[in-house]
């Protein structure tokens, strides 16, 4: 892996607050971007591009026998939520806007397997978009103008585009929502960059600021004092997250998807996705699949003691245990998903550089593969405080 690194000098904090990105380069977050880039290959990028297909497809295949089987409690999916999820699988599946698959391996002769789709809310936007581009455009010269693979924000525009062709009866008005955190809206202008470019007019404010009605959809107070009503509203917010601590606003948003009064970016459907409950019928159908792991409910499964324990939402690496063929974990994280179901899955196997340094390749998916990012962390497992890696392809 060493051979495939080459050290950059680091972008400045000045760039990035050009960017409006200096937040990545700042307090606990100095030191997230790496003055490193992976080399990486195009054969093995388009071996990526194949699995992110692959598996796209394989996890609607699974989503749809869960639904036809109702293994939808197993599968994550609260009893509250299945009505929506099940009617957003069979009527909103081309609404999906963009997701993240995370793999392990990928270089050299390592298999590239899935780790988990981020299909519901993902993050790294803004690093893959902007930051890598901008750091290679600084230093292009050094790598004889090979460029990295980033097509995140023409797909997403294109994809914007079909999703707006969808809902002819719609108007082109979209509400884009966060939670308010710094992260949160970084990621959420990147969509709205692309969402300007589809054509959509855009208005941006945190979620508690919205009125959303049952029997006509989404509703900001604006500047004028005046009420506009949104047909599209792309919400960084998760699914899972809504279903259990805004129980009314899921009702009322059940309400607003099935009697057609707007449109939700990304679709319920998709919280079945983001489940990494699914992955093990995914397995179930496909075990011999190249770039699936083992995945089980059962850690029983794993008579030899080699997996990992992950919480079926959990988030930013935490609450995952690392089990290295004993009875007890040999690593893990702490975090807020204890108390959630898990799900067991096979070691995976990792590009590792000489400080031990283990990379995790990301695909985002924009209704086709549009962008490749790497993390990497001196860990057993990959938390928040992964670094980023941007990438270039060359031989």
């Amino acid at each position: 892996m060493d051979k495939r690194i080459e050290a950059v000098s680091p972008i400045s904090f000045e760039t990035l607050r050009e960017l409006g990105l200096e937040w990545y380069d700042a307090g606990e977050n100095k030191g997230y971007l790496a003055n490193h880039f992976v080399r990486v290959l195009p054969a093995e990028l388009k071996a990526m591009q194949q699995a992110t297909h692959a598996l796209y497809d394989l996890s609607i295949e699974a989503a749809n026998y869960v639904a036809n089987r109702n293994k939808w409690v197993d599968a994550g999916i609260p009893p509250q939520a299945i009505d929506l999820v099940d009617y957003s699988l069979e009527h909103e599946l081309d609404d999906h806007l963009i997701g993240r698959f995370d793999f392990s391996g990928g270089i050299g002769d390592l298999p590239i397997k899935m780790l988990e789709f981020n299909a519901d809310s993902c993050s790294l936007l803004p690093e893959t978009a902007m930051v890598q581009q901008t750091l290679w455009e600084h230093e292009k010269d050094q790598f004889g103008g090979k460029a990295p693979y980033n097509q995140l924000v023409q797909s997403l525009t294109q994809r914007l585009k079909r999703i707006r062709s969808n809902h002819p009866d719609k108007e082109p008005y979209m509400l884009l929502t966060t939670m308010g955190f710094e992260e949160d809206w970084l990621n959420t202008d990147i969509v709205a960059t692309a969402a300007q470019d589809a054509g959509f007019e855009i208005y941006m404010t945190e979620m508690e600021n919205v009125v959303f009605s049952p029997d006509e959809g989404f509703y900001v107070q604006k500047e004028d004092g005046e009420y506009h009503r949104f047909d599209f509203w792309y919400k960084f917010v998760p699914w899972d997250f809504i279903v259990e601590e805004e129980p009314e606003l899921f009702d009322i948003l059940n309400k607003i998807v099935r009697n057609g009064h707007g449109v939700v970016l990304n679709p319920a459907f998709t919280m079945l996705l983001q489940s990494k409950a699914l992955m093990t019928y995914m397995y179930e159908l496909e075990p011999e699949h190249p770039n699936l792991l083992a995945t089980s409910f059962d850690e029983g499964f794993f008579a030899e003691r080699f997996f990992v324990k992950k919480p079926i939402f959990g988030r930013m690496g935490e609450n995952i245990s690392f089990y290295g063929g004993s009875d007890e974990p040999e690593y893990e994280t702490e975090g807020d998903y204890g108390e959630m179901d898990v799900i067991y899955q096979q070691l995976a196997p990792f590009n590792s550089d000489q400080r031990a340094y283990r990379y995790q390749p990301s695909i985002f998916w924009t209704g086709t593969p549009s962008a490749l990012c790497y993390r990497r962390q001196d860990d057993l497992i990959l938390d928040d405080d992964a670094e980023f890696v941007p990438h270039f392809l060359g031989k």
